[in-house]
Order: C-alpha cells, then structure tokens, then sequence
C-alpha cells in the first residue's frame, strides 16, 4: 500500500481490529463496495479516463494525408481533353509534417491530461466512499438514539403508571401524574424529530449507492470503540505525497509545461510535401513532387500572444498546487481537530459523566421509593442519566463521522472497504 501501508492505515486497522463488534464494519464495506459497483458518477469519471487515455494515443500521429482530383486546363471553346496538350487528369498527394518537437510534446500533454483525470477519479471514489460512511455513521448515531429515547420512554410510562397508581391511593400528587405524562410527550416529539432526521440520511444513503428511493434500510449499529487518534504531522505527510488532488494538481502543471513548449515550438515551420501524377490523352504523361512550408514568424504579435497564454496557464497551475495543498491542509487540521474533541468527550461521557449520572439516577430511584426527593427530582434524574447516554452516541458518531471528513479531506483510504490510492482506478 506504498508508504501509506506502514502509516496511518496501520494505526486505523489496529482500532478496527479491537472492537467487539464487526457486523458495523461489514456493512460499512459491503455499502461502500455498492456505490462504487452502481454510482453512475463512477462510471462517467471512468469513461472519461478512458476517452483521455485514447487521445493521448492519437497524439504522435502524423496528420491526415490529403488527396486531391482534378482536372487541368481544358480549353473553354472546345471541351476536349485531347486537343491541347496542357490538359490533364491530375491526382496530387499531401502529407503535412509537424515540426520537429510537436508530437512529442502533444503526447506528454495528453498524457499529463489522462493522469490528471485519473488521478481525480481516484479522488472521487475516496470521497465517495467517505459520504457513505458519513450517512453510515449518521443513521447509526439515530438509530442509537433512538432506541435510548424509546427505553426512556417505556421507564417514563412505567414512571407515570406508578404515580397514577399512588395518585389513586392518596400517596401522589396530581402534578407528579402530569409531569409524567408531559415528559412521555416531549419524548414523542424528539422520536418523531428523530424519524424525520433517518428519512433524511436514509434518502442520501440511498442515492450514494444508487438505490431505489423506496429502499427500507435496517437499523445500524455505532462501533463498539472509538478510534485512535493519528499523529496530526504524519497525517498531513501521508496527505501531501499520496492524496489524488494532488497527483491530479502536478499533472495539470505538467500539461500546462508541455503547452507552453508548444506555443514556443510554434516558431518552427512546418513542412507540406505532396506529389502528383497527371494523365494527358494523346501527350505523355507527366509526374511531379513538392515541398511548401508555413512561415509563422511572419506573424509575430500572434506567437507573443499565444506564448504569453500559455504561460499565464502554467503560472495558475502552479498556483493551483499551491492552493490544493493549503486546501488538503486546512480540511485535514479541521477534521482532525472535530476527530480529537469528539473522542476527548467520548472518553469522557463514557469513564466519568454517564457512570455519575447512572448512580445519580439510582440514588434518585430509592430516595424517591422511601419519599426523601420529590416527583419531579426523580423524574429529572432519569431523564439526565438518558441524554448523557444520548450525548454518549452522538460524540461516538461524531468520531467516526470524523474519519470519514478525514478521508474527504486528505483523500488518504481511512474507512473500511475504501479502495486503496494508487490502485487501479488511478
């Protein structure tokens, strides 16, 4: 896997390895796996890798040799091809010769061009596979919430049949009953908020892996571990050398070098040999041969010109590199800063926050059994103890979501069933 295979991956696939829980894993890959079979996206950058790859085997072709017809000198007052002896059934031959150094260099530009675009189909399908892992993750993190929310909801309903039941017998309170009661709602309107949320991600996992919009997609499940965190400076190292945006930036400033030496090489003249065969009725025939050549330093003011284009383009396009490595740094240091604050706060919900808040809503349950705190202090302990977990779900997701803005913005393979760079889409 080139120097990325003892980098980064290395660190990622030893994450993966550790969690309990792999069916996450084998379906991120098999999803991944289908939109890149069945993205029609996919199949359009190929083709045009394809049609690149076929211009660049026209370019050391000489150009299309010309034939040319006719008939010569026939005297207007007599339509005779054998009264006079110029006239003449003629047949010329033309082959135009580029001057020395141009097909050379068109083929280094087209081949620059067709490494270009493979290196941005490359590019695609590394950000493809990182946007079905980010609705991968998404629809996960719902899904996790969800189910928190409904186990709270059925505690709650429990909760609010206990208090009607203590209500009847003269131990409750009538607010306890309709506290009970409002919260059970307030938890409909976030699952209801939460299922328009899935349709939502639902709709563009769908249309990443090209399915049908009516597709139903099963619950997923978050992994079991959150991930390691890589070293930032190695990161960005991986990045720079191996992402397809920039492999796909130097071919653009090749292409655009092999242009400028084209408009310089317009100086030369270029060649038109021909020869030609003439057929006369009643006189011999007669043969002939020529060389005829352009003289484009006649037209000095278009060959500035056309130089000075070209070498604004090569200018840009060394700006351009320029630009995509700030770009791949920026998102690169963007995504891995979102990568550390949300495995910092998992790690911190899960050792800390959400251990206090499971004994805080125990020590809650039996001092309300034994009438130590009120309803409404009880109520407000459970719910607690469920958003710390919901909170819990949404930084696990976010860590992994992380990954995957990682893999868009480095174009490094991060996510399981990413196709390596390099391989044979590139």
């Amino acid at each position: 896997m080139r120097r990325l295979g003892f980098g980064l991956i290395a660190v990622l696939t030893a994450s993966l390895a550790a969690a309990e829980d792999v069916d996450w894993k084998q379906g991120l890959e098999e999803a991944i796996a289908r939109a890149l079979a069945q993205n029609p996206s996919i199949a359009e950058m190929d083709t045009r890798v394809r049609a690149a790859g076929h211009r660049a085997g026209q370019a050391l072709a000489l150009p299309d040799p010309e034939v040319e017809v006719e008939i010569q000198d026939i005297p207007p007052s007599d339509f005779s091809f054998s009264r006079d002896d110029f006239t003449m059934e003629k047949i010329t031959a033309r082959q135009r010769f580029p001057s020395a150094g141009k097909r050379p260099a068109q083929k280094r530009s087209a081949e620059a061009e067709q490494q270009s675009l493979s290196a941005m189909h490359a590019d695609h399908i590394v950000r493809l596979a990182a946007q079905v892992g980010d609705a991968f993750f998404t629809i996960a993190e719902i899904d996790s919430r969800t189910a928190i929310l409904e186990r709270s909801r059925e505690r709650l309903r429990r909760v609010a049949e206990s208090a009607a039941e203590r209500y009847r017998v003269g131990k409750g309170a009538q607010p306890d009953v309709l506290r009970a009661n409002l919260e059970i709602t307030a938890i409909d309107e976030k699952l209801a908020g939460l299922r328009g949320d899935r349709r939502v991600a639902t709709a563009r996992w769908n249309a990443l892996q090209a399915l049908p919009a009516t597709t139903s997609v099963a619950p997923l499940g978050l992994p079991e571990t959150d991930p390691i965190v890589p070293g930032i400076t190695e990161l960005l190292g991986e990045a720079s050398d191996l992402s397809p945006m920039v492999k796909a930036a130097q071919a653009n400033l090749r292409r655009a070098q092999e242009q400028a030496t084209l408009a310089r090489l317009e100086r030369r003249p270029e060649f038109m040999a021909k020869a030609y065969y003439a057929h006369r009725v009643d006189f011999e025939d007669l043969v002939g041969a020529g060389v005829s050549l352009n003289l484009p330093f006649f037209q000095p003011k278009r060959l500035k010109e056309l130089e000075a284009e070209r070498e604004a383009e090569l200018s840009g396009a060394r700006a351009g590199l320029e630009m995509v490595k700030y770009q791949i740094q920026g998102g690169v240091e963007e995504a891995f800063a979102e990568l550390e604050r949300s495995v910092e706060q998992a790690r911190l919900y899960r050792g800390s926050i959400l251990p206090q808040a499971e004994t805080n809503a125990a020590a809650a349950q039996e001092a309300y059994t034994v009438g130590q705190i009120d309803f409404l202090t009880y109520v407000r302990a459970a719910l607690d103890r469920d958003t710390y977990e919901s909170e819990l779900a949404m930084r696990r997701a976010g860590a992994w979501r992380a990954i995957a803005a990682l893999q868009m913005a480095s174009g490094l393979p991060l996510l399981p069933g990413t196709p390596e760079t390099g391989g044979s889409h590139e």
